[in-house]
């Protein structure tokens, strides 16, 4: 998102783990395909690249090497998500933790960041200034969220949900060229990123905690499991910094009828593992950081709503929030170039400085990742579809 018409230094996290392909059963196909074009082509496997841009010398995204990994495989297998999965956090062992197995949360994570192309870039994002028509990749679904790209994987993977039942949700991938399907059964997720160590990581309002699935396994390992013992409410969105910094959001919109335990409010956890409020606005919803990960945008959604910016220290902390758009939104996306995407009435972008530059028309939209082979294709869940539209400025992942 925002970056003071940075375009020079994109930073972004890009997977890391093993990128064979997944040797389970096949999956449920929701929907069809609708042919397409443009980036939503084959990928070429390059972390980070892109044909389009004609760069080059964004590099590769290496294997991490040493530290502690906080994926590996459950001995008692996956937990049965249908109900709420106990307390969370909870010091006696009880509840997510031990059915699920949770990771150390202290010890930097290792990383590796893979940059933008190095532009310049076009003028506007939208082709010869005009904003095309999505097209609908599949759809049959009940609510789609949380879209994340894995380059390695060629493979967008995306949460779809009942709104009016925080226990049932899982999650879906589609490769281009593809099918939608199901990827993990039971899974009680909405915002997906791309976890520090690689594989898969979930705001999962089902359990009311931020999870790590293992992309081979599908395994879930709890990584943040509440806040000083309390449970959060029903984590939302989640944004990664490449030193490991996370930051993501706790509304109550999929608290179903488990009573709150403290208020809705943004965190953020540092690469020790301590957890920080950074904002206690009311609706916080989609969150992302700028492409140098100077700039932490955070969505207010709902009523009165607003885009918040942070501006980021070196350590991850941040500073005060400055409204930056006078109107909220669901989730959020950002380009190479710094450029806003926000999901409210179809998907409206945004400059740096908080202009508006246009509207995609996308009924429903809930939430919108770049990715595609060169990455300038936007995809967009919106309300039981899988939506895509190609722009003239690739953008990160998340």
């Amino acid at each position: 998102m925002r970056s003071f018409l940075m375009g020079l230094s994109c930073v972004s996290l890009l997977a890391l783990g093993a990128c064979s392909e997944d040797d389970s059963d096949p999956a449920e196909t929701v929907g069809a395909i609708t042919p397409g074009g443009g980036g939503a082509g084959t990928g070429n496997g390059a972390a980070g690249s892109s044909a389009a841009a004609g760069a080059s010398g964004s590099g590769e995204a290496t294997p991490a090497e040493g530290g502690a990994s906080s994926t590996s495989e459950n001995d008692e297998g996956n937990p049965d998500p249908t109900g709420i999965v106990g307390q969370a956090g909870s010091d006696d062992g009880s509840g997510s933790e031990a059915d699920e197995g949770s990771a150390p949360d202290a010890g930097p994570p290792v990383v590796a960041a893979a940059r933008c192309p190095a532009g310049p870039f076009a003028a506007s994002p939208l082709p010869n200034g005009v904003a095309p028509q999505p097209q609908t990749l599949c759809g049959g679904m009940t609510f789609t969220e949380g879209a994340v790209w894995f380059a390695e994987r060629n493979t967008l993977f995306f949460s779809d949900f009942q709104l009016n039942n925080p226990a049932v949700g899982r999650i879906m991938s589609f490769t281009p060229g593809g099918q939608c399907q199901e990827f993990i059964a039971d899974a009680g997720t909405n915002g997906l990123v791309i976890a520090p160590d690689g594989n898969l990581l979930g705001a999962r309002h089902s359990d009311q905690t931020l999870t790590i699935f293992d992309l081979e396994t599908q395994a879930p390992t709890v990584l943040v499991a509440d806040n000083a013992g309390l449970a959060f409410n029903s984590p939302n969105d989640i944004a990664v910094r490449s030193d490991g910094n996370l930051y993501f959001t706790d509304p109550n919109f999929l608290i179903g009828n488990r009573q709150p335990e403290q208020p809705q409010a943004t965190y953020r956890r540092d690469p020790s593992g301590a957890l920080t409020v950074i904002d206690t606005s009311t609706g916080p919803n989609g969150i992302s950081l700028s492409p140098d990960e100077s700039r932490l945008y955070l969505a207010q959604f709902g009523g009165g709503g607003a885009i918040l910016a942070f501006d980021v220290a070196a350590d991850g902390s941040v500073g005060e929030p400055q409204q930056l758009i006078a109107s909220g939104s669901d989730g959020m996306a950002v380009d190479c170039a710094g450029n806003l995407y926000l999901t409210s009435n179809g998907v409206q972008i945004y400059s740096p400085e908080g202009e508006q530059i246009g509207t995609i028309a996308a009924p429903g939209a809930a939430n919108v990742a770049f990715g595609g082979a060169d990455r300038q294709t936007l995809f967009i869940t919106a309300t039981n579809s899988l939506l895509a539209v190609e722009l003239a400025i690739p953008g990160l992942p998340y």
